[in-house]
């Protein structure tokens, strides 16, 4: 018979494959989400074993990452219906009716169909017609072989980002179980696990190391789920892209060759970054290489300030936000939570800004991190969703 393994929410199966025929979804997951869970065989026999598991509410963040945004989707949908040859029916439902039963459905009681051998699309007919599908959708009772097959067809983390639109479903385990593929040789342990694809890794590039340093360590303590989908331009030795000026010129060289890979470049908030980033935009980026400022913050809307006009207190936001406002500054010396104000940039009409020693202040978040010490990461995790955001969203249209 062989050895079958499965992809699934809690025991609704979604995928599945055999023998060395089956789709590797550890993308999905990461090395340590081995754990023990249910298996369920024929005659009623269930035994323990070790699966990758980790729950929706995680692994919808991955799948984001991997380009199943709700539009994301809906243009993988298309492309399915695209697909289906002419002398079939079109598929029953349209991608917003299908999305719309995936969010009301409970897959806690839906019950999976008795195993056994299936033909092209009944085993997604089977499951479809459960009662907790057809509550939501009657017409799902009149599934015909043509939509079976091409819901078999359809990509698995379609169905699997909509069920998580359900929040009652977000801590449901994810599970791939590839025990029995294992043990049957068609797979080691050891290479069963990829990880995320290499063109689904954003490599993240920053006008310092110093703002490099801040994102790879804060990366780990406000979005570990994800945080193997973000690499980093290695500042071990001498940072090459220090200021505006040599990203901008690092990001021309890159547009010009059409450069494929994921790239993120972020800038500061300030008058040089958004600058830089109208210079940037000005480029024709490839569509996966993008540019973005820092975010605005609401505690940058009234912030001491130094200038020729003395003391004072202005929103910095697009003038003088760098990276380290996202940081803990209360436990800063009052003398370096202002900034003083620089330049004036003719180009844009604006002043430049920059804070009181920005060196301490990462100096003590890196040490923090060190240590394993508490941490008020609440502005970087604003940051983090910001960027994750700005690295999903999908490319605009030439």
């Amino acid at each position: 018979m062989g050895s079958i393994v499965t992809l699934g929410l809690g025991r609704l199966e979604l995928d599945w494959g055999k023998n060395n025929f089956f789709r590797n979804h550890s993308g999905l997951f990461l090395p340590d989400d081995r754990r023990q869970v249910d298996y369920y065989y024929a005659d009623d026999i269930v035994e323990a074993k070790v699966a990758l598991a980790r729950p929706l509410r995680s692994v919808m963040r991955r799948l984001e990452m991997l380009g199943y945004t709700l539009s994301g989707c809906e243009d993988v949908y298309a492309q399915a219906v695209a697909t289906v040859p002419d002398y079939y029916d079109p598929p029953l439902l349209a991608f917003a009716e299908y999305a719309a039963v995936m969010k009301r459905v409970d897959v806690t009681k839906v019950t999976p169909p008795d195993d056994g051998d299936y033909d092209l699309g009944e085993y997604a007919n089977a499951v479809i017609r459960d009662p907790e599908f057809t509550k939501s959708d009657p017409r799902l009772a009149t599934l015909n072989s043509d939509d079976g097959t091409f819901l078999e067809n359809l990509d698995p983390y379609v169905t699997l980002r909509l069920l998580a639109e359900n929040p009652a479903h977000l801590d449901e385990l994810v599970i791939w179980r590839i025990a029995d593929i294992i043990e049957g040789g068609y797979a080691s342990d050891s290479e069963i696990y990829e990880g995320p694809p290499a063109a689904a890794v954003c490599l993240v590039v920053t006008e310092g190391s110093s703002d490099t340093a801040v994102l790879r360590e804060s990366l780990q303590r406000v979005a570990p789920d994800i945080a193997d989908f973000f690499d980093f331009v290695d500042m071990r030795d001498n940072y090459p892209f220090t200021g505006t000026g040599n990203l901008f010129r690092f990001a021309q060289g890159l547009a010009r060759i059409k450069i494929q890979n994921r790239i993120l470049f972020v800038l500061d908030n300030d008058t040089a970054g958004h600058e830089a980033l109208r210079r940037i935009s000005a480029l024709g980026l490839p569509r996966d290489m993008r540019a973005v400022t820092l975010p605005d913050l609401r505690e940058c809307r009234e912030f001491p300030t130094l200038g020729p006009s003395g003391s004072t207190k202005e929103d910095i936001n697009g003038r003088a936000v760098s990276i380290e406002l996202f940081l803990d500054l209360q436990a800063a010396d009052s003398s370096e939570r202002v900034v003083r104000w620089t330049s004036f940039n003719e180009a844009i009409g604006r002043y430049q800004g920059e804070l009181l020693g920005k060196d301490a202040h990462v100096r003590r978040f890196l040490e923090a991190i060190r240590r394993q010490e508490n941490y008020d990461c609440t502005k970087l995790e604003r940051l983090w969703k910001h960027l994750v955001d700005a690295c999903t969203k999908p490319a605009a249209t030439p």
